[in-house]
C-alpha cells in the first residue's frame, strides 16, 4: 500500500474545496497516509478573455494535469467530471465520488430582476432584453429556447469573478452550475437572487455535479482509492460521457445528458441543439439496473440513446457548429 501521494488539482477555490473534500476522505480511510497537493494552472485558467471553444476545446481544463500524472509528478489528480474530455488519454483510468451534488444549472440575478422572475413576470416581457452571462453553448441552446429575446453576453472565469461582474452591472444575470456555489457554501450569501432551472428545462452537461478522481491505471492506487469510488454515480455519469462520444461531441458543443437510477431502473435523457435554440433533438430510454451490473452496459446504454439521437439527425446539428461560426455567433451577441 502507497505511503505517500501528490494530489494535483486545478489552481481555483473551488477545486481546492473539492481537493480537501477527497483528503479528508482518504485520511479517514487511510489514517497514516501522507497527503500533498500541488496546484497546477491549466490553459482554461490562463486564458480567460475569450470563449472556451477558441482556445482549445476539450481538455483546457484538464490537460496539463493529465501530463503531470503521466509524467508520475503527481499520482492523484481531482476534476471536476464536466470538464473531462470523454475520452481518457492511454494508461489513465478515473473513478467517480460520490454523492452527485445538485446537477442543476441556476440564475443568480440581480435583486430587481429576480424579485420580477419571482412575480411571474417571464424574463421575455421585461421593459428591456435581460442581459444573462454565460460561456457554455449548451446553455445558450437551452436558455434561447426558453426565453428568445433575451440577450447572452460571454462570461468566463472563476465563480467570485462572475459575481464581481454581476455585482458591477455587467449583467442582469449569470447562469452557473449549482453544484459549484453549493461547494462553496454561496447560499446564504445569494439567499433570495437563486433560481433553479429543472433538468427538464436546461438539461444539464455530462458528468455536471459529479467530483472525477484520475490516476494512473495501476494496482496500488486503484487499491488506494477503491473505497471512495460510488459505483452507481460511476455507472449514470458513464452514460452520459459515452452519449456524447458517441455523437462525436466534444464538451463545449451544445449537447447535454443526465443519468439517475430510479426504482431499479437506469433512466438517461440527451439533447442536441443549435445555438439559436430553435431546433434540438431530445431522447431518452430506460432499463432495469441492479448493483451488479457493469460500467460496459452503462456504456452501451449511453452509445445506444446516442444511436437514438443520431437517427434523428443530431449529427446534422453538430455538423454545423464549427468554431468560426461559434467565434460569430458570440461575438454578435
Amino acid at each position: 500500500m502507497m505511503k505517500r501521494i501528490i494530489i494535483g488539482t486545478r489552481a481555483s477555490k473551488l477545486a481546492m474545496k473539492q481537493t480537501y473534500e477527497v483528503v479528508e476522505r482518504l485520511r479517514k480511510q487511510w489514517p497514516d497516509l501522507e497527503i500533498a497537493i500541488e496546484q497546477i494552472r491549466t490553459t482554461g485558467d490562463r486564458v480567460t478573455n475569450v470563449p472556451l471553444s477558441q482556445i482549445g476545446g476539450d481538455g483546457v481544463f484538464v490537460t496539463e494535469i493529465e501530463h503531470a500524472l503521466q509524467e508520475r509528478r503527481i499520482d492523484l489528480a481531482v476534476h471536476s467530471l464536466k470538464d473531462l474530455p470523454s475520452m481518457q488519454p492511454e494508461g489513465l483510468r478515473l473513478l467517480i465520488l460520490g454523492p452527485r451534488e445538485d446537477v442543476r444549472d441556476v440564475l443568480v440575478a440581480n435583486e430587481t430582476i429576480q424579485a420580477q422572475v419571482q412575480s411571474g413576470l417571464a424574463p421575455q416581457n421585461l421593459p428591456t432584453p435581460l442581459r444573462i452571462g454565460t460561456c457554455s453553448l449548451r446553455r445558450i441552446a437551452q436558455i434561447r429556447a426558453l426565453w428568445p429575446d433575451v440577450q447572452i453576453l460571454p462570461l468566463r472565469g472563476n465563480v467570485d469573478t462572475r459575481l464581481r461582474k454581476l455585482e458591477a452591472g455587467d449583467y442582469d444575470g449569470i447562469v452557473s452550475a449549482a453544484a459549484g456555489l453549493h461547494r462553496l457554501d454561496m447560499q446564504q450569501r445569494l439567499a433570495g437572487r437563486l433560481s433553479y432551472f429543472s433538468v427538464e428545462k436546461l438539461l444539464p452537461a455530462p458528468g455536471q455535479g459529479a467530483i472525477a478522481l484520475e490516476c494512473r491505471n495501476e494496482p496500488e492506487i486503484g487499491e488506494l482509492l477503491a473505497p471512495l469510488n460510488d459505483p452507481i454515480v460511476q455507472a449514470t455519469t458513464t452514460a452520459e460521457r459515452m452519449f456524447m462520444r458517441r455523437l462525436g461531441a466534444w464538451c463545449y458543443l451544445p449537447v447535454a445528458a443526465y443519468a439517475d437510477v430510479r426504482d431499479g431502473k437506469l433512466i438517461l435523457r440527451g439533447m442536441v441543439a443549435s445555438l439559436d435554440g430553435q431546433r434540438r433533438v431530445s431522447v431518452a430510454q430506460e432499463m432495469a439496473w441492479t448493483a451488479a451490473a457493469g460500467l460496459e452496459r452503462a456504456e452501451q446504454f449511453g452509445v445506444s440513446l446516442a444511436e437514438q439521437a443520431l437517427a434523428q439527425g443530431a449529427d446534422t446539428i453538430i455538423s454545423e457548429v464549427d468554431t468560426k461560426s461559434m467565434a460569430q455567433e458570440y461575438q454578435s451577441v
